[in-house]
């Protein structure tokens, strides 16, 4: 088993049960997922990728999505399906590896929150194809990235941190940023002393040659 899977297992079960004991916990969505919702016709189609606890694909199941959430975990799997049922929203909740899922159709919005920059037995570009695999054409694609400060900004654990211009270079021509958000925040060390999170919103477009 690698490192990080080690450190986030760890993590699960030291919260035993508990999403609020998770370090990344949080109550609200980011204000761009809450957009892509808000600009999507109701009924929406959701795929959410390393979705931990489940807090946010409850969330989207309670505005009336079609939510499916994967993760590799079985203890964040265990969460999102006690607080599913606590909500009495239906989602599904699946133990599945990224690189392993094949969807029976595409999803209308994939909401990525931290599975990118901890990435896990792959690489970006895989990480690329297997994202258009799952999305339709027009589909929104919201990604939540450790952002890079500056050239000095690195640490040997945690997250991998990337700049928003790679992160753009990376998803083109195929996706279109059309909102940033960044926010620096105080973590504890060896993460920190600050981080910056980058939240993106994207529109797929559609394959050239193709009827918008």
């Amino acid at each position: 088993m690698s490192l990080a899977k080690i450190v986030m297992r760890k993590f699960y079960r030291d919260a035993q049960g508990s999403p609020e004991r998770l370090p990344w916990h949080r109550e609200s969505p980011s204000r761009l997922l809450a957009a892509a919702v808000e600009a999507s016709e109701r009924g929406v189609r959701a795929l959410d990728v390393g979705r931990g606890a489940g807090v946010f694909t409850v969330w989207l199941a309670e505005r009336g999505a079609e939510v499916t959430g994967i993760d590799i975990f079985p203890e964040a799997i265990a969460m999102a399906r006690s607080l599913a049922d606590k909500r009495s929203v239906k989602v599904e909740v699946l133990t599945a590896n990224l690189f392993d899922f094949t969807p029976e159709r595409p999803f209308d919005l994939v909401y990525d929150s931290g599975c990118l920059h901890s990435l896990v037995d792959g690489n970006i570009n895989v990480y690329k194809q297997t994202l258009l695999g799952w999305l339709s054409s027009g589909g929104a694609y919201v990604l939540e990235h450790w952002g890079k400060r500056h050239a000095l900004d690195w640490r040997p654990v945690g997250p991998r941190r990337r700049p928003q211009t790679q992160i753009k270079r990376i998803f083109a021509p195929e996706f279109e940023l059309l909102e940033a958000d960044v926010t620096d925040f105080s973590a504890p060390l060896p993460f920190g002393p600050t981080v910056r999170g980058v939240g993106y919103w994207f529109h797929r477009l559609p394959p050239v040659g193709h009827a918008v």
